[in-house]
């Protein structure tokens, strides 16, 4: 009998083995490097990405600059910031609060604020900012937030007289609109419920226990070693990172790690670590629309289900300046990918999907680096000129200088196009494709705009 189990356990190992390499193996891993590497010089990625499956890395890889000023490389034990990724830790400290009885998900704002006026703040509960239901604008919605707010280093009462300002958008709990705000408040209130910092709690709940020594609350004028420097994407121009003070980001931005800590967070939902009821609560969808995203909503992930194309997916995204990130888990296989980038506005849910098809052998195709042609100067003068969208919405400038053609789509940065075919124009940095319409004369009439799924008609003016 002893020798059966023993020859099962073997059984069970070789076919787990077994598995797992048909999911990555040796051509799924040159094709990873492969097709990172050309994004790598197509949209500029830089960064680090991650897959794992149950305690085994499978693919980990740095390609870039952590430092462009200093010419030194990304490692795979480089730290970015990790912008809203954050709120996935504020999620499991405050259902580690409700299951020791210090906080209820209907507990209202009144019981924390009892000072607020206003009957509609009054009402909004925990479980409404953890979803995004609770009306509470995005950070835009704080007083001359851009302008000047954004750079102040406020203390927290002063954080959260600017939040308390600000009016809501809705009733809590007839709509969904994402909202920082909301969980800086959960962050506070988690300190007054345990008397201690967001960052004690942090360290004394999460990070500690699961060995994320890497991991921690970011400082702007803290030296914090490993970490990479910020850049921004601006149109597609790489410059240093805007400055952006984190008071205001509390439980909701402000954190930082690398992708070897994101890994162990990750996999501690696949084991016994977190209470049942716990993950339940966190990972049931509440929500859909967030961000015009028809993926579910939980407590702070967004839940992708299964179907014919993806398998059932929670992840998190991250965007600030000078942060790009994803991290998702896939609790059937028990598998991991992580995106972390020190640049802003890179498109990193395309990174995603793309790597996903590489690793679960799904139809794919590598993406070109194309060859530029020379634009002649009657076709540039041609070409130039505005462009309406055929709803009105949205105005295009095509713009004709130093022998280059540049597009501008409303107040957005102004980026360079290159010519691939005779009417066909790309954006390298920024991922769009413009073809170019014309009547039977040769006349410019129109365009047909694609990028990130969608597809666009404009009618030149």
């Amino acid at each position: 009998m002893k020798g059966y189990i023993k020859l099962l356990f073997v059984g069970f190992l070789s076919v787990s083995q077994y598995c797992m390499a048909q999911i990555v193996d040796d051509n799924n891993i040159k094709l990873l490097k492969e097709y990172l590497t050309i994004q790598q010089k197509r949209i500029g990625f830089n960064g680090v990405v991650l897959i794992a499956k149950n305690d085994t890395i499978l693919f980990n890889e740095a390609f870039g600059k952590s430092s462009y000023e200093n010419n030194t490389s990304l490692t795979i034990d480089s730290k970015f910031k990790i912008a809203s990724i954050t709120k996935s830790f504020t999620v499991m400290l405050t259902a580690l609060a409700v299951k020791e009885g210090k906080l209820n998900f209907e507990d209202s704002l009144a019981m924390f604020y009892p000072e607020l006026k206003d009957s509609s703040w009054r009402k909004i509960t925990i479980e409404q900012m953890l979803s995004h239901s609770s009306g509470i604008p995005h950070n835009e919605g704080i007083a001359d937030y851009w302008s000047s707010t954004s750079f102040l280093p406020l203390n927290n009462q002063q954080a959260l007289d600017e939040i308390f300002k600000m009016k809501l958008m809705f009733v809590p709990g007839t709509d969904v609109k994402y909202s920082s705000p909301g969980y800086f408040l959960l962050a506070s209130i988690l300190e007054n419920t345990y008397k201690k910092s967001y960052t004690n709690l942090l360290e004394e709940k999460i990070t500690t226990p699961l060995g994320m020594g890497e991991t921690g609350i970011f400082n702007t004028k803290a030296i914090i070693t490993n970490m990479s420097y910020s850049y921004h994407l601006l149109g597609d121009s790489l410059i240093v990172a805007p400055y952006r003070d984190f008071s205001l980001m509390k439980g909701s931005g402000d954190m930082y790690s690398n992708a070897h800590d994101l890994f162990k967070w990750l996999k501690s939902f696949g084991g016994n670590m977190w209470a049942k009821e716990i993950r339940e609560q966190i990972f049931t969808s509440y929500t859909k629309g967030l961000n015009n995203n028809d993926h579910g909503y939980g407590y702070g992930w967004f839940i992708r289900p299964a179907n014919d194309h993806h398998k059932l997916a929670y992840y998190v995204r991250g965007g600030t300046f000078g942060c790009s990130a994803i991290s998702a888990w896939y609790p059937t296989e028990e598998m991991a990918i992580i995106i972390l980038s020190n640049i802003s506005t890179l498109p990193v849910n395309e990174l995603w999907s793309d790597l996903e098809k590489i690793i679960f052998n799904q139809s794919f195709k590598l993406p070109e680096i194309k060859r530029d042609l020379k634009i002649s100067f009657d076709q540039l003068e041609n070409l130039k000129g505005s462009y309406i969208s055929s709803n009105g919405d949205a105005k295009l400038l095509i713009i004709s200088e130093n022998e280059n053609l540049y597009a501008k789509l409303g107040n957005n940065p102004i980026f360079q196009i290159y010519s691939d075919s005779f009417l066909g124009f790309y954006g390298k940095k920024v991922n769009v494709k413009f073809t170019f319409q014309q009547n039977t004369e040769g006349q410019i009439i129109g365009l047909v705009a694609e990028g990130r799924g969608q597809v666009l008609i404009f009618n030149k003016e």
